[in-house]
């Protein structure tokens, strides 16, 4: 019998909470597949109060917080934050799309109340993705709510400010108008200069204007998925969920971190760790698994697998969870090839 190694994470570094994965956009590049379709939950006070006491034993002081668009109900993210201070862990930002604001006036209140549970900075999301959703007029009126309650913030991302302004600030714009109105190739450039990880929902939406590879060559070319064990940008989710890398729709109990992960308890995750992708395909193709004759990379190919595991194979697998983000993956337009 083939060795296995065991993934284990020892410490954690820089990372984030996700306190939802209900959303009120449903972007293109989501790396969680956040939507409203998502139920709307959040992270309760005692599931809270496990996360952060496991991330100070694992040596994380500060995070951030996400979702989804964690500030759609700040009486039900205040728990969270509470148990964050009460564990010591700084909160370095809230992320947000601003969808939520309504007036200069109710958005600095919400600001107050934030300051007082600990928070002092947003990340404001403004991009062409975002943009598809939110009205400007939203992202402007957060900056001066900002301002006005001495609350930090920072555009995500700032560079795209000036070609946005120069649009009706009072509704969305979708990404094909956006691609008329700065010519052909504006979507396929904004891949390289918003950065994007290509996974989840960008992965899918990208896809068409990727260069391919048959499959096989990525089995034959497997080996142990490394990524796994990058701790500097982590996130954990409302389930309690460690996410390990940037690999949305994995999961091992944070609970276990500290510690070799046993292959009992995470054959799938012990598999990629191991072999790579090769080893996670061994689990699908007797379960009627059948590859797509290319693929972008061996990522594409093990999101395509592990959605089959997901949705397909009529097995529950605790590892691929949260469920529903197989489900909400799928973009609902691709790139323009042109």
């Amino acid at each position: 019998m083939m060795s296995q190694t065991r993934l284990n994470i020892r410490r954690l570094f820089s990372g984030g909470v996700i306190a939802n994965y209900h959303c009120s956009a449903r972007c293109k590049h989501c790396l969680y597949a956040s939507s409203p379709q998502w139920p709307k939950h959040y992270m309760d006070p005692s599931t809270a109060d496990r996360v952060f006491q496991a991330l100070r034993r694992l040596g994380c002081r500060a995070v951030h917080i996400g979702g989804g668009e964690p500030l759609l109900d700040v009486d039900r993210l205040k728990p969270v934050l509470d148990m964050a201070v009460q564990h010591e862990v700084e909160i370095d930002y809230i992320e947000t799309n601003c969808s939520w604001y309504r007036s200069e006036d109710q958005a600095v209140d919400v600001l107050r109340q934030l300051q007082r549970h600990g928070v002092s900075t947003l990340l404001i999301s403004m991009s062409p993705f975002h943009n598809e959703f939110v009205a400007m007029e939203k992202v402007m009126g957060m900056i001066l709510a900002c301002r006005r309650a001495g609350t930090g913030m920072f555009p995500w991302q700032e560079q795209f400010y000036a070609e946005l302004a120069e649009l009706d600030a009072a509704r969305p714009h979708s990404l094909d108008e956006l691609e008329q109105r700065f010519g052909p190739g504006y979507c396929r450039r904004l891949k390289d200069r918003f950065g994007l990880t290509m996974r989840g929902r960008a992965l899918l939406y990208y896809e068409p204007i990727l260069d391919k590879r048959p499959y096989r060559l990525f089995l034959e070319q497997s080996q142990g998925c490394r990524e796994l064990e990058q701790v500097m940008h982590f996130h954990v989710d409302l389930g309690a969920r460690y996410i390990p890398g940037s690999c949305s729709g994995l999961a091992c109990a944070v609970s276990d971190l500290g510690q070799p992960l046993h292959p009992e308890d995470y054959p799938l995750l012990t598999a990629l760790y191991s072999r790579g992708v090769a080893g996670l395909h061994d689990f699908a193709a007797p379960r009627g698994f059948e590859p797509q004759p290319q693929y972008v990379s061996k990522c594409h190919l093990c999101m395509d697998i592990r959605r089959f595991l997901a949705l397909e194979s009529g097995e529950p697998w605790a590892e691929l969870e949260p469920v529903e983000y197989y489900r909400q993956v799928q973009p609902r337009q691709t790139c323009p090839v042109g």
